[in-house]
């Protein structure tokens, strides 16, 4: 009798049953989310990354500068999804080197995203000086 071994319990059967709907919104909800966040990105929302890691880069870090890092991981993904510019998208690959490791420098960061400060019109960390 292997069809009876391999049952679902009565009970399991009608938890899953009563939970198909919220388990359908939640699948709908995660496919929605992926796909606005690979939409491409405006020059000014990758404008806004720049300009937000260039003040992490300006703030005194105490403790940690791991929001230096989350910042600079934020303006790659931007940068990866920024279709006007080629070369904006080859320093994406950059970015994200220097987002996973353990420390970089304002120099290293100036020179990987060069492209991205044509597009913005300022160098790193001195869009926000200049309004």
């Amino acid at each position: 009798m292997r069809g009876e071994e391999d049952a679902v319990p009565p009970r399991l059967s009608k938890f899953i049953m009563r939970c198909r709907p919220v388990l359908a919104a939640s699948l709908m909800l995660v496919v929605a989310t992926g796909c606005v966040h690979s939409a491409p990105t405006t020059q000014a929302a990758l404008c806004q990354k720049f300009d937000a890691l260039g003040e992490e880069l300006l703030s005194t870090h105490l403790f940690s500068d791991n929001a230096v890092f989350r910042r600079a991981g934020d303006l790659a993904d931007a940068a990866e999804r920024y279709d006007a510019s080629a070369s904006v998208k080859a320093e994406a690959e950059r970015i994200h080197k220097i987002a996973d490791s353990d420390s970089t420098s304002g120099v290293q960061l100036l020179n990987a995203t060069q492209a991205i400060a044509d597009v913005c019109g300022h160098p790193l960390d001195i869009g926000n000086l200049f309004p």
